[in-house]
């Protein structure tokens, strides 16, 4: 069932799209394929794909296994344990994964639910406690045992971070953050808070590509059941309203219409970081609330992506499916390293 209204004006937008998608995905897939099987990923691919162990390991190393159960526990985005006296704790990490998309501002995360029908913001109750210090109250006339003092500040502040750590979600933020740690600039990544944003860019890289245009992005967008995956490419996703996008044609014509910053396009996407004969691992931020790897097999005989991964995969009450549980989900596009 589809869930995209399209109005009669843009019916010539939306022809014009599908026309064009055709001869895309045939050039598509065919440097795609071609990378995938000829050429090593680069080392920026490389230093993504470490940057996400690193964080793995920093958060316990949380686990899923090929029929996406999990095996283990990790630590979770709002837990304040330190591995040693300078690590930052799991709030903090993610706290610091904000600043690769907003590094000028500061503003993000910005969402503090408390129950009310809007959320605060947290800029906006960050700047009100700086208005509650004992020093800033005494300097108006108060007694000198009202206000916070420096370390009720720092601990206030502290809770409100943490608050909105779990109210944001920031999976967008994390990979956005690897990205960074990997050496790409503005031209070669769409530093986002939305999946959708850096996806749509390599959507439109590829379709540069194969119109023969120049462009300097990183990554180009390919079907995930048609192309082996290499480490450092992304595997992604779409999700909650968005789970009627389980194609790449689908998913693509989506990314193709939507401007960056655009309307809501929900999604998800996970760093390849290893690769052997039988699948790959893939590690992603705010998963289970924590940085997760999971376990992702071949289909027997290939290196695609086994079918029974996707949302229709075991179809027809196919007897030799094997349910994967939390990790069947309408995969659709790899991401992958140009």
């Amino acid at each position: 069932m589809s869930f995209h209204f399209v109005p009669r004006r843009l019916l010539p937008v939306a022809a014009y799209l599908l026309a064009m998608a055709a001869p895309f995905a045939a050039g598509a897939a065919s440097l795609c394929l071609d990378t995938a099987t000829r050429s090593p990923p680069p080392p920026r691919a490389l230093a993504m794909a470490a940057a996400a162990e690193r964080e793995h390991r920093a958060f316990g190393g949380q686990a899923m296994d090929a029929e996406g159960r999990l095996t283990e526990s990790g630590l979770s985005e709002a837990e304040d344990v330190r591995t040693g006296v300078w690590a930052r704790a799991p709030w903090e990490r993610v706290l610091g994964y904000w600043g690769a998309v907003d590094p000028q501002q500061g503003r993000l995360p910005y969402l503090v639910r408390f129950g009310a029908l809007r959320p605060a913001d947290r800029q906006l109750l960050l700047q009100a406690l700086n208005q509650a210090t004992a020093a800033r109250l005494q300097g108006l006339g108060v007694g000198p045992d009202q206000g916070l003092e420096s370390h009720e500040l720092r601990a206030a502040q502290a809770a409100i971070d943490r608050v909105a750590v779990i109210d944001t979600p920031w999976s967008a933020a994390f990979v956005s953050w690897l990205a960074r740690q990997a050496g790409l600039g503005a031209d070669e990544f769409q530093f986002s808070e939305a999946h959708a944003d850096y996806a749509g860019a390599a959507w439109q890289a590829g379709s540069a590509e194969a119109a023969g245009r120049p462009t300097a992005y990183a990554m180009r967008a390919c079907d995930i059941t048609r192309t082996p995956p290499r480490v450092g490419d992304l595997v992604c996703q779409a999700r909650g309203t968005g789970a009627g996008l389980d194609s790449f044609e689908k998913i693509g014509e989506a990314l193709a219409a939507r401007r960056t910053g655009g309307g809501a396009l929900p999604m998800h996407c996970d760093v390849v970081v290893t690769v052997d004969a039988l699948g790959f691992d893939a590690i992603g931020g705010n998963v289970l609330q924590s940085v997760t790897l999971r376990r992702l097999a071949f289909a027997p005989g290939n290196r695609w992506l086994d079918p029974s991964y996707l949302s229709d995969g075991c179809g027809a009450a196919r007897a030799d499916c094997v349910d994967r549980h939390m990790s069947r989900q309408p995969w659709s596009l790899l991401l992958q390293w140009r």
